[in-house]
């Protein structure tokens, strides 16, 4: 049939024409039938408005996938806020939409990123950092180019400059990572009685935030007591200027306690036993046990007697602590590894239970067993390094993704840090993730529609102050 066109201002209408013999009257009549704007007049194709908007709506109405929803959504609404994510914008520019991803990947427990791929086409991350390359190749590109020098001393200036304070009281600890990559910040280190190939990971905790503020690694073969000068120095230099320290036994040593009287850092370090200032100590305080050195500790028992000492020319405060249950058990355990004909002179257990403190300076004896055990902040950064992030075992094999996948740890740990202060004591990260996980969403055009969330969900989400919306936009 012929098509009449009619326009109308800068649109032009289709309208198909017939002639028709009225019944009634016996007439022939012309007929018209609106067939809607012209979109190509050649080809004849023509769309009503009503007809666009049906199919626009039909778009959105029609599920396109399901995807996990709840573990990403956590995440993203305790870390948003962050003033890190800030700097890793500032940093990471386009590539931002890769980074968190991988970040997330690590969190949640995503397993090898060789699996990243199939773990970002199901999760709900996509939505929230699309067009990132997790492809295996993509993925190796990525991590070169985070451990490119220029690139690290990048994010550490924008990251302290976000949460940096004039003067940082720090924990400093140090965590082997076992590996049998041929690189040179690999070596042969012996810790706790083993010897193991490894790379030793020195990390600096802020003690108020419990946040970790730095990073750095050296071959397995350095000791601590070499390392904590140029950790502090290398501080200074990154804008981090530190009031005071809380280190290990291992980092004992006179050029280390020079280096910190010098620097007017305060300090608290575990004396090795096999020093003479601590025999000495041990010597003259056998009235330790008295009533007036006794304070309490967690539900524990413990004496705590101070001594003023001179260390190396300066005046520092030497603390010793008797833990009498464990003193006992040191004791009954020396007692049943004796041979039956050892000569029971040559026995000494007047250290057991006992350990000194040396402080630069005066501490209540209170307070010198919880601060001294403030160490165990580093530790559990380490926990959580290890066993939530998957930091371990490293399958790194060049220099280059090493020193990448190293930042890319230390960026998931600060905010796998944050996520475990809103979830508290009671749920681990891990628990929450995988709990969450079970959570999905479908997604409609441009919005998806969230499942309903389980009493277990919910618990959870209440206690890290998180809502889920029943739709959201992407």
């Amino acid at each position: 049939m012929p098509v009449r066109y009619k326009k109308f201002g800068n649109q032009e209408y289709a309208y198909e024409i017939w002639n028709e013999k009225d019944p009634g009257s016996g007439r022939w009549r012309q007929r018209s039938k609106y067939l809607g704007v012209v979109v190509d007049k050649e080809k004849g194709v023509y769309e009503r408005p009503n007809e666009r908007r049906y199919k626009q709506a039909a778009g959105e109405r029609r599920e396109s996938c399901i995807l996990d929803y709840g573990d990403s959504h956590l995440l993203h609404e305790i870390i948003a806020p962050m003033p890190i994510m800030g700097a890793l914008k500032e940093v990471f520019g386009s590539s931002f939409n890769t980074l968190m991803p991988l970040v997330f990947h690590r969190i949640t427990g995503g397993g090898a990123m060789r699996f990243a791929e199939d773990w970002y086409e199901g999760n709900y991350v996509s939505r929230l950092f699309p067009g990132a390359d997790v492809k295996s190749q993509g993925i190796s590109r990525f991590l070169s180019r985070l451990g490119d020098e220029s690139v690290q001393r990048a994010f550490f200036s924008s990251y302290i400059s976000a949460v940096r304070k004039d003067r940082t009281s720090v924990v400093i600890d140090s965590t082997g990572l076992p590996n049998e990559v041929d690189m040179p910040v690999t070596g042969w280190g012996c810790h706790n009685g083993g010897i193991e190939h490894e790379t030793r990971l020195i990390l600096a905790v802020d003690r108020e935030s419990g946040h970790p503020l730095y990073y750095r690694y050296v071959a397995g073969g350095i000791g601590d007591v070499s390392t904590l000068a140029n950790t502090i120095a290398e501080m200074k230099k990154n804008g981090i200027s530190t009031s005071s320290a809380l280190v290990d036994a291992g980092c004992y040593s006179e050029g280390n306690l020079r280096m910190l009287f010098a620097a007017k850092i305060n300090f608290l370090i575990r004396m090795p036993s096999n020093r003479a200032v601590y025999k000495g100590i041990i010597s003259r305080n056998t009235d330790i046990e008295s009533p007036k050195y006794a304070v309490k500790y967690n539900k524990r028992g413990l004496f705590v007697k101070e001594n003023e000492v001179e260390v190396y020319g300066e005046r520092a405060f030497a603390y010793l602590v008797l833990d009498s249950e464990r003193r006992g058990r040191e004791i009954s355990k020396g007692v049943l590894g004796m041979d039956e004909d050892a000569d029971a002179d040559g026995l000494d257990f007047s250290s057991c239970g006992k350990l000194v403190l040396l402080s630069s300076e005066r501490l209540p004896p209170k307070d010198v067993i919880p601060l001294y055990y403030m160490r165990q902040i580093a530790e559990r950064m380490f926990g959580i390094a290890k066993d939530d992030l998957g930091i371990l075992p490293l399958r790194i094999h060049s220099e280059p993704n090493f020193k990448g996948f190293m930042l890319l740890v230390f960026i998931a740990l600060v905010l796998a840090c944050e996520v475990k202060t809103r979830l508290g004591k009671k749920v681990s990260v891990e628990q929450a993730v995988s709990a969450l996980r079970n959570l999905k969403c479908k997604v409609y055009g441009d919005s998806v529609i969230v499942g309903e969330v389980t009493k277990k969900q919910r618990l959870i989400l209440e206690t890290a102050d998180v809502l889920v919306p029943k739709v959201k936009g992407i």
